[in-house]
């Protein structure tokens, strides 16, 4: 039975990531393992308050999550366990991942103008920290079968055919359709490394109904919108390297742009060696 870790904070972004996950989960027969992580609060004035105790803020946050699980098992009749811990929620995460067989990460994401305590900072820094794949939620994006999926490459990276798994399963598990798109920045050609990527990739979506698009566009994240704004998908998937697309698309400048901005669930598989 496979695994998925949900980190909640119990806010409704995250509720929402909590309700896609649980869905998913019957659909593949896995469990669930909700994860929530707080800090202790610092004093930020010499105002006299009552200090709450670690112990304390254990049991009320197991009592939370507690309630949470309990309720999801009974709507959803899905295997449900969960942890709570001190300490930064992305190191907790990663540790976890080192612990315990996670086949997915579904967090929950706010989008640009609201407050929410899962925001990108903790998800992003999840994405750069863990190896395994990690689904992002939209607080907007209520859960649909996954008839469709947009796989955004730049065909410049040899990839492993087994990195490429847990997209295989959900094609495979929902018959889905998928597009593999390529953005060209405006003036540029197609260059003999990208065609030999390109090929690459077919070779591995072969046994899969699919088919390539491009869009010219000056910006890799604004293409990727534009495309999605025209045609639709009901997933974003795209590849976490060490090195490479993912950095540049995931820059300082360019995280809140695509993090907060997309309106569908987007799947990040990690190719970190």
């Amino acid at each position: 039975m496979q695994t998925f870790l949900v980190p909640v904070d119990f806010s409704e972004a995250s509720n929402n990531a909590l309700d896609y996950a649980a869905q998913l989960a019957r659909i593949y027969n896995a469990r669930l393992l909700l994860f929530h992580a707080y800090m202790l609060p610092t004093p930020v004035s010499e105002v006299p308050y009552v200090m709450i105790t670690a112990d304390e803020l254990q049991k009320e946050n197991e009592k939370l999550i507690e309630r949470d699980a309990k309720q999801i098992s009974l709507k959803y009749q899905v295997e449900i366990n969960w942890q709570v811990r001190i300490g930064i929620a992305s190191d907790e995460i990663k540790a976890i991942t080192r612990e315990t067989e996670i086949d997915f990460i579904i967090i929950g994401m706010k989008g640009a103008g609201g407050f929410e305590k899962i925001i990108g900072s903790t998800t992003t820094n999840v994405l750069h920290k863990v190896k395994t794949p990690v689904l992002i939620i939209p607080h907007d994006a209520g859960y649909k079968p996954i008839s469709t999926i947009v796989y955004a490459s730049d065909f410049s990276y040899q990839s492993s055919y087994h990195l490429f798994d847990p997209l295989l399963a959900l094609l495979k598990k929902f018959k889905s359709v998928l597009t593999i798109l390529h953005v060209q920045l405006a003036h540029s050609s197609e260059s003999s490394d990208l065609l030999m990527g390109k090929k690459d990739i077919a070779g591995i979506f072969e046994s899969q109904s699919f088919s390539f698009a491009t869009v010219e566009n000056n910006s890799i994240t604004q293409g990727i919108n534009q495309y999605l704004g025209e045609q639709g998908s009901d997933l974003l998937v795209m590849v976490a390297h060490k090195h490479g697309f993912f950095e540049r698309i995931f820059s300082k400048n360019h995280t809140d742009a695509m993090a907060y901005e997309t309106h569908i669930p987007m799947l990040v598989l990690q190719d970190k060696g």
